[in-house]
């Protein structure tokens, strides 16, 4: 059974795919393998991930839309994120644990400028950045409060750390703050979880709320709600398949460096996958996430798929 949740392995980074106008994004799987029922025996696991969002698709609340043209404003073209997140999970004992998350990311955008020429017409210049560098840390308690032979519930609690820059920039200006691999401030997550298992089919349904409590240079990330709901089959001893449906809430961006016209939304994505066991303890596995409904504020960056594929090792 613990080879089954490693399945669990929904898709993306942590949070979520980030709202923005200009798509700094992360996958919004599910890997907390605690939700999932698989971290129960005391002990350390390691899971390594990498993710490919290509943010191509210009999108105006729930529809798809061309550049907008306006003088003297921008138009998104597109965004491509190569992620990678570390996840470090310590089992002290069967009720208690926690987990760190650090991401590392390199990312490139561009956007056209509608530069005015002067006599009512627009003159376009293109602007792109290009930047790597490890984003904000993520450190998450959880204790389980319910334990039975066939099912589990617990409470997950913790805090995102500004480790990630805030100052990336191309040979004459700085990135818009949504876009940057940090956001500059301390948040708080807040969340719960169940897992039931029957036989080789096992299913699991979690929640998770982050609110910025501190932040930094006129620039304050909106408030995210998370759902995951998951349900995995082993079909041989080492292969399990697993279908995931995730939603996501965030609100607009505030602040004099924000653009909350231009952020947060919800969105309805599926993501199928699967995991085999390569060794005692190790597994690996991949995921396809596609959305099925998307609206955004404003006019913002979306993608039409993803993927993501990882390492899952148990010490």
């Amino acid at each position: 059974m613990k080879k089954i949740l490693t399945l669990a392995v929904c898709l993306w980074f942590f949070p979520l795919i980030a709202q923005a106008s200009c798509g700094g994004a992360f996958c919004n799987l599910s890997t907390d393998w605690d939700a999932q029922g698989v971290a129960s025996k005391p002990g350390v696991r390691v899971d390594l991930r990498a993710e490919y969002i290509d943010l191509d698709q210009l999108r105006s609340g729930s529809h798809k839309v061309g550049p907008a043209g306006e003088v003297n404003e921008h138009d998104e073209v597109r965004t491509i994120n190569r992620n990678l997140l570390a996840t470090l999970d310590w089992n002290v004992d069967p009720d208690w644990g926690i987990t760190f998350k650090l991401p590392f990311l390199s990312r490139s955008h561009s956007h056209i400028f509608n530069a005015d020429d002067g006599a009512g017409g627009i003159n376009p210049e293109r602007e792109s950045w290009s930047f790597s560098g490890i984003g904000d840390i993520q450190a998450i308690g959880r204790y389980r409060f319910y334990a039975q032979k066939d099912s589990n519930a617990g409470l997950r609690f913790g805090l995102k750390l500004p480790t990630g820059s805030t100052h990336e920039k191309n040979s004459e200006e700085a990135a818009e703050r949504m876009l940057q691999p940090g956001t500059g401030s301390v948040d708080t997550l807040l969340g719960a979880y169940y897992n039931r298992h029957d036989g080789n089919v096992a299913s699991f349904v979690q929640g998770m709320w982050q609110q910025t409590v501190s932040d930094r240079n006129g620039y304050k990330p909106g408030t995210k709600l998370t759902a995951d709901l998951g349900m995995s089959y082993r079909a041989t001893p080492d292969l399990s398949l697993m279908l995931q449906l995730n939603l996501q809430h965030k609100s607009r961006d505030s602040g004099a460096n924000a653009e909350p016209a231009n952020s947060g939304g919800y969105s309805v994505s599926l993501s199928p996958g699967m995991s085999y066991r390569v060794a005692a303890g190790t597994s690996i596995y991949g995921f396809l996430q596609k959305p099925i409904y998307q609206y955004v504020n404003g006019a913002q960056l979306t993608p039409s798929w993803s993927v993501a594929f990882g390492l899952n090792k148990q010490f």
